[in-house]
């Protein structure tokens, strides 16, 4: 457990100055400050799950600043190693959960339609803090019943990511943000090229994975579930028409999967050089970086299909619980970590993106236009990771679903009415 706080005050003297020295690691720094401690002081707990070192640390060192702007409150900061969500549930029915804590765009509905989750609307208005301050499809994905239950610490979408040195050698020119699937497919064809056995080079890879083909579906019309989450829509025509699309590439031999080229993860064939376009996230920019720092590629939009624009939205929001004591002070936490500030700090830092809208101009994304693609993909028709209380057998039939037709050449059709049927009789 890590103690965000002043934690000299429990044996201060009655002189309310003390002096506080701690170490920020993000900075390399020893930094001294004088601060006023009070008498009294109000407690919050958070909590997340541990990720990276360097977001650990930047969120420590962030939780540090917010102590010493705000002496008269307490965070105490609870890591959770291992299953996030279950140890999450597990201290909810025990009544002991944190005051906030992050909540999955992939899960968080279950909570707020179960009453876990304290709405924060009245909380911003209090404190002058206008939803309109952050993206608008960040507040869309954690709002219920038009009330808004956390704001994102941070996200990412989809970007198509291509390399520069195929495209050169190919002479083509490079991709733009108004590409349509007929592009993408001529572009596909042009960039492969088998005559080496042994290192293959593809037009587009596309997995299996339900993380990038439901992009595919939103872009062509359609959806993975229906308005309520009642029902799901993968046996639709608007889904088929995309399943379709998606694996034209290998069917057609300007595309593979990642196994195809003795990978596990397309990243890495696109580092590599074997796949000349993918979709994935701002999370391979730092990966591109520091596995394969002599590649030269760039990021655009996701070509637009039959229904235009479609991307996903991964992100993870801070929510403050139902049962909390101090929702002001909670609030105010969550205010400064999401605040234009710190979110800065988030966006430099790189292995992420800010929910504020107006870092949209930032410099930093002036600079690095390749984040800038990510950054701008959640406003052109970006929705959220998220399918419903069966989520997860929605992710694991889409991915069945797509390996059937990748790996035993099944009827796509067929495939998508077996997925169907499949979460229909689990949801039942």
């Amino acid at each position: 457990m890590f103690i965000f706080a002043l934690v000299l005050a429990a044996c201060a003297p009655a002189d309310p100055e003390t002096i506080i020295e701690t170490r920020v690691e993000t900075v390399e720094k020893t930094v001294t400050e004088v601060v006023e401690v009070p008498a009294q002081r109000t407690e919050v707990r958070l909590s997340g799950w541990v990720s990276s070192p360097s977001e650990t640390a930047l969120l420590q060192s962030l939780l540090y600043e917010f102590s010493v702007q705000n002496p008269d409150i307490l965070v105490k900061y609870e890591p959770i190693t291992g299953d996030y969500k279950q140890a999450l549930l597990t201290s909810i029915a025990g009544g002991v959960e944190p005051d906030i804590f992050y909540i999955d765009i992939f899960w968080w509905l279950e909570f707020a339609a179960n009453d876990v989750l304290l709405p924060i609307d009245d909380l911003m208005a209090a404190n002058g803090i206008g939803a309109d301050e952050f993206i608008p499809s960040l507040v869309e994905a954690f709002t219920y019943e038009d009330n808004l239950y956390g704001i994102a610490k941070d996200f990412n979408t989809l970007g198509m990511f291509y390399n520069k040195g195929l495209f050169d050698n190919a002479g083509l020119a490079y991709p733009t943000d108004d590409w349509t699937w007929d592009n993408l497919k001529s572009a596909a064809a042009a960039l492969t090229d088998t005559s080496d056995a042994n290192r293959p080079v593809y037009g587009l890879c596309t997995a299996a994975d339900p993380g990038r083909f439901p992009a595919f579906v939103f872009q062509n019309g359609g959806s993975v579930m229906n308005a309520d989450f009642s029902d799901t829509t993968l046996d639709s025509a608007a889904a088929v028409g995309a399943a379709e699309f998606y694996t034209s590439f290998r069917a057609e031999g300007i595309g593979a999967t990642p196994s195809d080229v003795g990978e596990g993860w397309q990243g890495t064939a696109f580092g590599k050089g074997q796949c000349a376009m993918v979709y994935e996230g701002g999370w391979l920019i730092p990966y591109l970086r520091d596995q394969f720092p002599d590649v030269s590629y760039g990021v655009v939009l996701p070509p637009a299909g039959p229904g235009g624009e479609g991307n996903l939205i991964f992100t993870v929001a801070w929510a403050i619980s139902a049962n909390t004591e101090n929702p002001e002070a909670a609030w105010k936490v969550i205010e400064f970590l999401t605040s234009e500030e710190s979110q800065q700090r988030v966006l430099e830092s790189g292995f992420a993106l800010p929910s504020r809208a107006s870092l949209q101009d930032s410099e930093y994304l002036q600079n690095n236009p390749n984040s800038a693609a990510i950054f701008q993909g959640s406003f052109e028709g970006a929705q959220p990771f998220f399918w419903g209380a069966y989520g997860s057998d929605v992710n694991d039939q889409m991915g069945k679903a797509l390996e059937r037709v990748f790996l035993e050449n099944q009827d796509i059709e067929e495939s998508m009415k077996q997925a169907a049927e499949a979460i229909r009789s689990l949801m039942r």
